[in-house]
């Protein structure tokens, strides 16, 4: 189905931008998707961690051919080498091939309606005198005009089209180079994710290890600067993962960016909305933002649909998708924004004094009662309630490294 005079139009077909197509093209609405690689999903820049219950917020039911493998905790390695485990009892997150889920979430868009074309790359956005958005498109190697009353913004966090529309942009600092590798022959618990962190491993950030399940997973790392010499370093001489990936083969690597801020400060405009990576909708204690950023592009979807209902594109009608998002997501998105920070700013020494700590004064059981792995204020509430949390932090402030 080709949709040639849409009512909307969303820029980019990453999980964001396809929840809130469907959400629009359910309600009968024309919804047409523009994404400029030729394939969806591809290429690929997440380490595909889920949660069961994020996917289950959203109503999604990924098949069996995207689900790689199933998990049921974590274990934490502070730079010393000591560890934390913290496992739940029950197999909680899904490992999933992420191209194959993007173009999952694209049928199940298509289903409900949407059209989506790859190949068209959008060059500039411009606003008519009745309002309407008119789009400058590549595709195929021509160049075209399409215009719709609104536009839902799903660019990632290049930030190009908000620039245009002289929207807030994701800042430079809240973006961190990544880069990952799938790799088979490794020594790894399959039900357990690994995390490193570490100044000299992955300074501002960390490194990961997802098993993919049968010996293969995804070891990955994002920091400040240079991800890709630092991941090298590590897997050839951090003294777990080194172990851990003695014998195993390099499949094949890529890049990407890991977001670590907060949202933007306004996230619509007249006959706009932007969402997921666009807005900055990332945990910036995982840099994970599919079920966050799919929870705002559901509302956004809603709120479009009311918009095109009444036609009514204005600042007024739109400013209920900020609301709605801020009021389902900001606070998980403040508190875990000052858990990074907090973890940032620690020397080696202090790092490892957290994480040592919490483990002898009973804080990870806090955590397996509380925690969740999206919305994760409560559980970061809970532990900065605790007076034990307090007693770890006064330990921990002597080791705030003064060049950050």
């Amino acid at each position: 189905m080709v949709i040639l005079d849409p009512e909307a139009i969303v820029i980019g077909a990453g999980p964001a931008g396809l929840l809130a197509a469907a959400e629009i093209a359910q309600s009968g609405h024309k919804v047409q998707v523009l994404e400029e690689h030729p394939e969806i999903g591809k290429p690929d820049h997440c380490a595909g961690l889920l949660s069961a219950s994020g996917l289950a917020l959203l109503g999604l039911k990924p098949p069996s051919d995207v689900i790689q493998n199933r998990v049921s905790g974590a274990r934490i390695f502070s730079p010393a080498g000591q560890s934390l485990l913290i496992e739940r009892g029950r197999r909680e997150a899904l490992v999933i091939n992420r191209s194959r889920f993007d173009s999952w979430l694209a049928d199940r868009a298509k289903d409900n309606g949407a059209d989506i074309n790859t190949q068209a790359k959008v060059l500039g956005i411009r606003t008519s005198e009745s309002q309407t958005k008119i789009l400058s498109i590549k595709e195929e190697g021509m160049s075209s005009e399409r215009s719709a009353q609104v536009i839902i913004n799903a660019e990632g966090s290049r930030c190009q089209i908000s620039k245009a529309l002289n929207l807030p942009v994701v800042s430079r600092r809240s973006k961190l180079p990544a880069y990952q590798y799938e790799v088979k022959g490794v020594d790894i618990d399959d039900d357990i994710v690994e995390m490193y962190y570490g100044r000299q491993t992955a300074p501002g950030f960390f490194a990961w290890l997802i098993p993919m399940g049968e010996g293969r997973a995804r070891v990955g790392l994002a920091a400040k600067d240079s991800a890709k010499p630092r991941l090298k370093a590590a897997i050839n001489h951090h003294p777990v993962l080194r172990e851990r990936l003695k014998g195993a083969t390099l499949e094949r690597g890529f890049g990407g960016i890991v977001l670590v801020g907060l949202p933007v400060r306004r996230s619509f405009a007249q006959g706009v909305v932007v969402v997921g990576d666009a807005a900055g909708m990332v945990k910036a204690t995982t840099g994970g933002g599919v079920i966050m950023g799919g929870i705002a592009a559901q509302i956004a979807g809603r709120t479009v649909t009311k918009a095109l209902d009444e036609r009514d594109f204005s600042h007024k009608s739109l400013s209920r998708y900020e609301s709605g998002w801020r009021f389902r997501t900001l606070k998980d998105f403040r508190m875990m924004y000052v858990a990074q920070r907090a973890l940032s700013v620690l020397s080696d020494k202090g790092l490892n004094s957290i994480i040592e700590d919490a483990k002898s004064m009973g804080l990870v059981e806090i955590v397996k009662e509380e925690g969740d792995m999206d919305m994760q204020r409560k559980v970061i509430a809970r532990l900065m309630r605790n007076p034990r949390t307090f007693v770890l932090g006064l330990k921990a402030l002597k080791y705030i490294d003064p060049l950050v």
